[in-house]
């Protein structure tokens, strides 16, 4: 340590192997923009180079996994099978393609969602009977929306944070709906 800073000067040196240092750090002697971060999750920036990834593999390649998906679609009657079979060549076709097991999986979940809503797009009615949606409840659902995102624009109009003026928000929101549903339930 510096002995004319009084350890509030934080060092470009500062590891957790250099303790001396961290402890001045860990102790709040500097700002936050100083500290050394514990770890850096920063995959998304490469995304441009990953999506040109596919733009460099062979066109015909592209047409035979279209091909192959297009076939575990159509080929079995069972959701669940075309589902696993579908994802399963989605996460190696896209591994092969991206040579990232990280965007592999990020692709294939995106895959996965699309199946998900087109299923259930497909077969609405035996959604509903089974969540048992009727009209009041998706009124319901869209005025929770609705007074979440009032709440949030004049939130943000005192001067809330953006991020943690959404959850609490919502959780506003959620606690009013729970009551108003607990004290006036729904008439046959």
């Amino acid at each position: 340590m510096d002995p004319e800073s009084n350890g509030c000067t934080s060092h470009s040196t500062t590891t957790l192997k250099n303790r001396m240092l961290l402890a001045s750090n860990m102790a709040g002697a500097s700002s936050a923009a100083d500290s050394e971060p514990l770890f850096i999750l920063e995959p998304l920036p490469e995304l441009g180079d990953v999506i040109g990834s596919y733009l460099d593999v062979n066109p015909m390649l592209l047409l035979v996994g279209l091909g192959f998906n297009i076939f575990f679609l159509t080929r079995f009657s069972d959701p669940i099978t075309k589902l696993w079979t579908f994802s399963a060549f989605n996460a190696a076709f896209h591994f092969y393609v991206t040579s990232s097991l990280f965007y592999s999986m990020i692709f294939t979940s995106v895959a996965i969602f699309a199946f998900t809503m087109v299923w259930a797009a497909i077969r609405w009615d035996d959604v509903k009977s089974a969540l048992g949606i009727d009209n009041a409840r998706i009124i319901s659902a869209i005025s929770f929306v609705i007074s979440t995102y009032v709440l949030v624009v004049l939130g943000s109009a005192i001067g809330m944070p953006a991020g943690p003026g959404v959850v609490i928000c919502g959780l506003t929101t959620a606690y009013l709906w729970w009551n108003y549903y607990s004290l006036e339930p729904a008439r046959a």
